[in-house]
């Protein structure tokens, strides 16, 4: 199964984590043991660089990778430096799958809230990437390409842990324009999917909307992340033909939902490429009619970056939109730069606080303050608050004693098909 060890070392020069990693790959396959790969990034260091020079750069490096070796590993699993800002995690042995995720889980514990640093709070901007031996790999330079791969990946999700799922036929490179070719044939043929990850009302604890979320798993392709789906449709210039499929499936379900409870609201997101579609508005309208929904049933969802892009346009749009009666949202909220005044001005219904916040509330002072301050921001501007992120049960609680009005996260409910969420309403709606 290794045969082909050797030659990759060769071709990767002699990389001494390459060796290291090959040399555990060796063991287990004598013992029969799986081996995990953890790539994690800090993306901070460089920033650090750039600000305070190489010097704390390496300090903070030097101390992330202390805090991995000590809290997150057994004594018997390795951690190497990749580069400056990468550590290679090498789990020996790791009986599953599960068991690196709950590692990757533990670092990203450790490393989501800011650290103190020289005197400044400075969040590491973690992210990992898995692969596994023998189950994705046959070597490790394969390994270690298929964990670049899943870390890549990683930094696009909202999780920021991705493990490395093969394509079918995975030995092909896929370029650019496979990708494109491909979504171009899951949209005309109806092969896309919306999962709904549940919200909940925190004053009546019933769930009572959801937001829909895209899901593309390609025959050839395998699952592909939704930022990846999302950049292949703008490069493709079908990022409009997305969006209102998107659009157009999320109402359609949306109506499912309310024959069980007629008040259900689901969640659309829109990228800021779609405020600049003067249609937008139409497709909009067409689809509620088409499937009788009431627009305030809809919530579009928009980023701080999207209420800035061509800002006569966007605005208009919203506008457009709010005159249908959609109500508006601001996505991910405290990790753009848009100005305070846009909350006023816009007609916007909802802020949503990012879940960086949310997560890491009750570990960091400044993130509780931070939550209390958005919440009440808001309330101020009669805006609903949702929380994203929430995804232990302390969490929901210091969330309701700050007022906060919906929760979404793991603790809530974790992204579900449409059948899986009608039975969770109807199981609901007989309490």
């Amino acid at each position: 199964m290794l045969s082909h060890g050797d030659d990759a070392m060769q071709h990767e020069g002699r990389n001494p984590v390459v060796e290291r990693l090959q040399e555990s790959l060796t063991q287990a396959e004598r013992s029969g043991e799986s081996v995990g790969l953890l790539l994690v990034q800090a993306a901070a260091v460089d920033r650090i660089d750039a600000l305070h020079g190489f010097h704390a750069g390496d300090r903070m490096s030097h101390a992330i990778a202390q805090l991995l070796r000590s809290k997150a590993l057994r004594k018997r699993d390795l951690i190497e430096p990749l580069s400056r800002d990468e550590f290679a995690c090498i789990l020996r042995p790791a009986p599953s799958e599960g068991i690196a995720m709950l590692a990757a889980n533990r670092m990203m514990s450790l490393l989501g809230p800011p650290m103190d640093f020289s005197g400044k709070s400075v969040t590491p901007d973690a992210a990992v990437g898995i692969a596994m031996f023998p189950q994705q790999a046959a070597n490790a330079s394969e390994l270690l390409q298929r964990a670049k791969h899943a870390l890549h990946v990683a930094r696009g999700h909202r999780e920021r842990i991705w493990l490395y799922t093969p394509p079918a036929g995975h030995g092909a490179v896929i370029d650019q324009l496979e990708y494109e070719n491909r979504l171009r044939n899951a949209i005309e043929q109806n092969t896309l999917m919306l999962y709904f990850q549940p919200q909940l009302d925190i004053r009546t604890g019933r769930m009572g909307g959801a937001e829909a979320l895209l899901r593309w798993h390609d025959d050839v392709l395998g699952f592909v992340p939704p930022h990846l789906a999302v950049r292949a449709a703008e490069s493709a210039g079908l990022i409009d033909q997305l969006t209102m499929w998107v659009i157009t499936s999320a109402i359609q379900s949306c109506r499912e939902f309310q024959k069980i409870d007629p008040d259900f609201t689901v969640s659309i997101n829109i990228s800021p490429s779609n405020l600049r579609e003067a249609d937008l508005p139409y497709y909009v309208d067409r689809a509620l009619r088409t499937w009788n929904v009431r627009g305030s049933s809809i919530i579009i969802e928009i980023t701080e970056t999207a209420m800035m892009v061509e800002q006569e346009t966007s605005h208009e749009a919203l506008r457009a939109l709010k005159a249908l009666g959609v109500r508006l949202s601001v996505d991910d909220f405290g990790t753009g730069y848009s100005s305070m005044q846009y909350l006023a001005q816009l007609p916007l219904d909802e802020l949503k606080i990012d879940l960086s916040f949310v997560r890491a509330m009750l570990d960091v002072p400044q993130n509780h303050k931070i939550v209390r301050s958005l919440i009440d921001l808001a309330h101020n501007l009669e805006l609903k608050v949702v929380a994203e992120g929430v995804e232990t049960e302390a969490i929901l609680g210091a969330l309701t004693s700050l007022g906060c009005d919906q929760a979404q996260g793991w603790d809530v409910g974790r992204p579900t098909t449409v059948a899986d969420l009608l039975l969770r309403l109807r199981e609901q709606s007989e309490r």
